[in-house]
């Protein structure tokens, strides 16, 4: 099989949970023979601040990126990065789409990420074909609570005109979850199959929680926190439902400052960028973005946190505390369409209890270590990148011996 993926940007090394997503369900393509080649519509703040500027990366044999540089891909993406919609991708495609239509000639099976580009993509794949739209959100969910001067009813239309099109059209789609399923079959009353494939994390990142690690205490004196006091982590991209995460996670701090134990909270991630850090309570370290002992911010850390309000999909870092065996503290609105229990895999509250909460795992060593443990066996028995790739191979080599 050769797999075409469309994407609206530079995805490789990931780093966003989206480009986790988008690189993690077809890992395992190429160790059954079959070819990956993504198409890419230009790079990222990452991508330009790196200097990056390759146009093709080799990640696997059989597995490849192509990456298309051009301003008016910017431009058009250029409301991004303040929260609005890519609602002008396909026209830009129209305009420039050098190399994407051989790509989509010679291959099997197409597939795109998100409904921005769907409409070029469909005009221009050959019509014996089959087109897989990847969902990553339900986008009308993701953007309904949006506030910016610039975004009015319109806008929000055409989100909905795409996403509609991009469900009805497809010849498949995957979901995150079964709840993202059924709202698709709700809101745009489609028959479209729907290929369920969790997100999750990598097999090779499940480990053990290591607390009392060299690398562990290097990252708590880096940041001057006490070796004695209970570490509270969140973490996050720059991404508005994360700010306010973030925001609610600071809140939390505040009202722990003066707990019996002395409770830290590290946010990290480029989440920091937006966050007041001049009002910060001294029990909040923002780290920015980590690469040096990344993993060790984990050890570091004794409670992870998931205060998500808002947003579409399915919660990514929820598997990665979990991946790294720690206990986690989440809104209901994080574990929405996660097969998980409360008080078993992990604490399920609303936010204004996760103080309490805290304060009493604090105090549970042995509670705190039996929640890392069962998220971890979770997430190593359902929720891996491994798992959702093999089962999106196995769903689109039976739509092409439909096709065939």
């Amino acid at each position: 099989m050769h797999l075409c993926q469309v994407v609206p940007y530079a995805s490789y090394p990931p780093r966003r949970g989206g480009d986790h997503r988008t690189h993690g369900i077809v890992k395992e393509f190429p160790s059954y023979g079959d070819t990956v080649t993504r198409y890419c519509q230009g790079g990222t703040p990452e991508t330009y601040r790196s200097r990056d500027l390759r146009r093709r990366i080799h990640i696997d044999d059989g597995y490849e990126e192509h990456r298309h540089f051009h301003p008016i891909h910017e431009l058009v993406k250029a409301p991004m990065l303040f929260g609005y919609p890519n609602v002008f991708a396909s026209n830009a495609l129209q305009l420039a789409d050098d190399g994407l239509p051989e790509l989509l000639e010679t291959a099997d099976v197409v597939m795109v990420r998100e409904p921005w580009q769907m409409p070029h993509v469909i005009n221009t794949t050959p019509a014996d074909t089959p087109i897989v739209f990847s969902s990553h959100n339900v986008e009308i969910e993701r953007f309904e609570d949006i506030n910016r001067p610039a975004f009015d009813n319109r806008t929000m239309q055409r989100v909905r005109e795409l996403e509609q099109a991009a469900v009805t059209k497809a010849d498949a789609v995957v979901c995150t979850s079964e709840r993202d399923a059924n709202v698709y079959q709700k809101k745009y009353e489609t028959k479209t199959p729907m290929i369920i494939a969790p997100n999750g994390t990598y097999e090779e990142t499940i480990r053990e929680h290591c607390p009392d690690s060299d690398a562990a205490r290097r990252v708590r004196r880096r940041y001057g926190i006490d070796k004695e006091a209970i570490v509270c982590l969140f973490m996050g991209s720059d991404y508005q439902p994360n700010v306010e995460a973030g925001k609610v996670t600071i809140d939390i701090a505040r009202e722990l400052q003066t707990h019996s134990k002395p409770i830290h909270f590290l946010i990290m991630g480029s989440v920091g960028n937006s966050l007041d850090q001049h009002s910060m309570p001294p029990n909040v370290t923002i780290t920015g973005y980590v690469e040096d002992e990344f993993e060790a911010h984990f050890d570091a850390s004794n409670i992870a946190l998931n205060p998500m309000l808002s947003g579409g999909g399915t919660n990514i870092k929820l598997f990665d505390y979990f991946a790294r065996g720690l206990p986690v503290v989440s809104t209901p609105f994080g574990v929405r369409g996660i097969n998980i229990r409360d008080g078993g895999h992990l604490k399920v509250a609303d936010t204004e209890t996760f103080p309490k909460i805290i304060s009493t795992l604090s105090n549970a060593p042995e509670t705190r270590k039996k929640l890392g443990q069962e998220g971890k066996r979770l997430t190593q028995t359902q929720y891996t990148w491994e798992i959702s790739s093999e089962r999106i191979r196995e769903s689109l080599t039976s739509i092409l011996s439909a096709y065939n």
